[in-house]
C-alpha cells in the first residue's frame, strides 16, 4: 500500500511538470513556465476555469496537447484518490479486525497474567514471562510499546489492550476471574493501590504483585490486597551490594537469565494429588534423573521455614513446595507428572 501511494503521487507530479513543460514547447516559449503549470493544474483537476493562456486557440495543437493531458492527468488523480481511500479503509477495517481477533483470545485465556503497565518495569515482566511460557494480557495507553512486544514474541500467548488500566472497562476486559496473578506496574503508587484494590474485588483468589516508588506506601498497598509489594528502589540498592561483595554469583544469574540455549530459572513446584506417584523421598523421585533439575530447597505443606540444600532422604508428598533450577521444559515436566498447584 505505501508503494501504491508514492507511485500515485510520483505519477501526479510526472504529469504536471509534463504537462507544463508541453505547453511550454507547444507555445514555443511564448508562455511563461508558471502560467504553463498553472494551465495544467487546472487542467488535470477539470476546475474549468477556461484557457488561461493567451492566444492559445491560435496555436497549432495546443488544444490536440490539452485532451491527451486530460485523459492521463484524470487517471493519475483517479489512481492517487483511490489508493488513498483504500489506505484509510483497509486500515481502519485491519485494526477493527485486529482488535475483535484480540477480544476473543482474550475471552478463551485462562490461568493467564496480567500486566498493568509496560513502562521500564512492566516490559521486563512481560518479557521474563513470555520468556518461561506464560500467558500474558498487557495494558498501556501507548500502543507501540505493546505491539513491540508482540513483534518480538510472534509464538508468545500474548494479548494486549491499549488503555489506562485504572478505567474499570479497560480491566473488565482482561478477563481477570479466569486469571492466576496481576502485576501492577504502573508509573504512580496511587494508581497501583486503586488497581490492587479493583482486582481483588473482582477476583478474590488472584495473586497480586505491585510495584510501589515510595517505601512508606509499601505497607498501604499490602493491606489493600497484594500479596506482595516491590520497591525498585530497594531492590537496586540491594543490587549494588551484590555486586560488591558477591559479583560472580550476580554474573551467574544474569548470565542464567540471558542464555539463548535454554530459559533456566529458579522456579517453585507445589506437588499436587500425584506426587505419591513420584515417590515418598526425593531419593524416590529422582528429580535429577528423571527431569534434570536440581532441588535447591523444600518445605512441606503447612511449614513455617524452608529446609535448604535437602538430602535424598526428605520427605515429599501432595503440598510440599520444591524450589528447583531448571529449564521451562523440565519445570512443566515435573509439573505434569505431579499434577502440580499452580501457585
Amino acid at each position: 500500500m505505501p508503494k501504491r501511494l508514492i507511485t500515485g503521487l510520483l505519477a501526479i507530479v510526472i504529469v504536471v511538470l509534463g504537462g507544463g513543460v508541453g505547453y511550454w514547447l507547444v507555445g514555443d516559449g511564448r508562455w511563461s513556465f508558471g502560467d504553463c503549470l498553472y494551465m495544467t493544474v487546472i487542467t488535470v483537476t477539470t476546475v474549468g476555469y477556461a484557457e488561461v493562456l493567451p492566444g492559445m486557440d491560435h496555436v497549432p495543437y495546443a488544444r490536440a496537447f490539452t485532451v491527451v493531458l486530460l485523459m492521463f492527468g484524470t487517471g493519475s488523480l483517479v489512481y492517487f484518490a483511490s489508493t488513498v481511500t483504500a489506505f484509510i479503509v483497509e486500515g481502519d477495517l485491519r485494526n477493527v479486525l485486529f482488535a475483535s481477533k484480540l477480544k476473543k483470545r482474550i475471552k478463551r485465556m485462562k490461568g493467564h497474567v496480567i500486566v498493568c503497565g509496560a513502562g521500564s518495569t512492566g516490559r521486563n515482566v512481560i518479557e521474563e514471562l513470555l520468556t518461561t511460557g506464560h500467558a500474558v494480557v498487557a495494558i498501556d495507553i501507548r500502543e507501540d510499546r505493546l505491539k513491540e512486544l508482540a513483534d518480538r514474541f510472534p509464538k508468545a500467548a500474548y494479548s494486549f489492550i491499549v488503555g489506562d488500566a485504572t478505567e474499570d472497562d479497560i480491566i473488565g476486559q482482561t478477563n481477570l476471574p479466569a486469571a492466576r496473578g496481576l502485576v501492577a506496574a504502573l508509573s504512580s503508587d496511587k494508581d497501583n493501590l486503586y488497581l490492587t484494590v479493583s482486582a481483588r474485588q473482582a477476583n478474590p483468589t488472584i495473586r497480586i504483585v505491585a510495584r510501589c516508588a515510595e517505601l512508606s506506601h509499601v505497607d498501604k498497598i499490602k493491606r489493600s490486597g497484594a500479596d506482595a509489594v516491590v520497591s525498585p528502589n530497594y531492590i537496586g540498592g540491594m543490587r549494588l551490594v551484590s555486586e560488591l561483595l558477591r559479583p560472580h554469583v550476580v554474573r551467574f544469574l544474569d548470565d542464567m537469565l540471558r542464555d539463548r540455549r535454554a530459559a533456566y530459572r529458579i522456579e517453585e513446584i507445589t506437588l499436587g494429588e500425584r506426587a505419591g506417584e513420584l515417590g515418598g523421598t526425593l531419593r524416590d523421585a529422582r528429580v535429577r534423573e528423571r527431569f534434570g533439575m536440581t532441588v535447591l530447597a523444600v518445605r512441606a505443606r503447612d511449614a513455617a521455614v524452608w529446609t535448604y540444600n535437602p538430602d535424598a532422604t526428605m520427605p515429599i508428598g501432595a503440598g510440599t513446595t520444591l524450589v528447583v533450577l531448571g529449564s521451562t521444559d523440565q519445570v512443566a515436566a515435573l509439573r505434569t507428572a505431579s499434577a502440580a498447584i499452580e501457585t
